[in-house]
């Protein structure tokens, strides 16, 4: 049976998130030619976790190292691939634009909307997984920091709850999001203060490696709601 690891690495660009996929080679023995999910085989002699398998098919592929790899689900089936039962263990990486360029020719970052609205096909289930690890981080940017590591170090809270609002698809109460986000202590003022169109605002910083902390109540969203620069 054919076992691999994909991951699906996002970053927030141009105001929405997106997806960093990795055209197979032209002599590949199923989808030559075709986009598909960073991933690969799991290497006994080199790879101690499934998580550093992860971080070594993207450094590969891709030349990147995410700040944050969770591991989402196990899929196993006979009809992912076309050369019958196969079986990949799916991971969500998040990665900071700052750090997200690539340094292979054979990658590139796509809207994760264009892959949604069928405006480029993905070799085997990957749309599928794609969606997967999307839920993930939906479910878990309602109740806790996650997003956090798709943001730079050094940040407006503004700029962040543009982050949640991307990754959640709808505005969110700027009070509310202000206490849960400052409350979680994972933010810390540099006591810069930048002028803008009304109140300075402040910059704040955030450790990469800090862990994920959760919310005492869940994040709540405002349709139609601005959002404050």
């Amino acid at each position: 049976m054919i076992s691999t690891i994909d991951t699906v690495l996002l970053r927030i660009a141009d105001n929405e998130l997106q997806v960093l996929l990795w055209q197979r080679p032209q002599d590949s023995r199923a989808y030559p030619d075709v986009w598909a999910l960073p991933g690969g085989w799991v290497s006994e002699e080199q790879d101690q976790t499934l998580e550093l398998a992860t971080c070594r098919t993207l450094e590969q592929k891709a030349g990147l190292k995410p700040d944050y790899i969770e591991q989402v689900a196990t899929i196993g089936n006979r009809t992912r691939d076309p050369d019958g039962w196969s079986m990949t263990v799916l991971h969500l990486a998040l990665i900071r634009f700052s750090c997200s360029e690539s340094t292979q020719t054979n990658t590139r970052w796509i809207s994760v909307d264009a892959v949604r609205n069928e405006a480029l096909t993905l070799a085997f289930d990957h749309a599928e997984l794609l969606e997967k690890a999307l839920e993930r981080l939906s479910t878990k940017a309602r109740y806790s920091t996650l997003p956090l590591y798709l943001a730079e170090q050094e940040l407006k809270l503004p700029e962040l709850q543009r982050i949640y609002e991307v990754v959640l698809g709808n505005p969110l109460h700027k009070r509310a999001f202000r206490e849960r986000i400052l409350s979680a202590e994972v933010l810390e003022d540099t006591g810069i203060r930048i002028q803008g169109r009304g109140s300075p605002a402040t910059i704040y910083r955030y450790q990469p490696d800090c862990a994920v902390r959760l919310f005492d109540r869940m994040m709540q969203g405002a349709m139609g709601e601005s959002i404050s620069e």
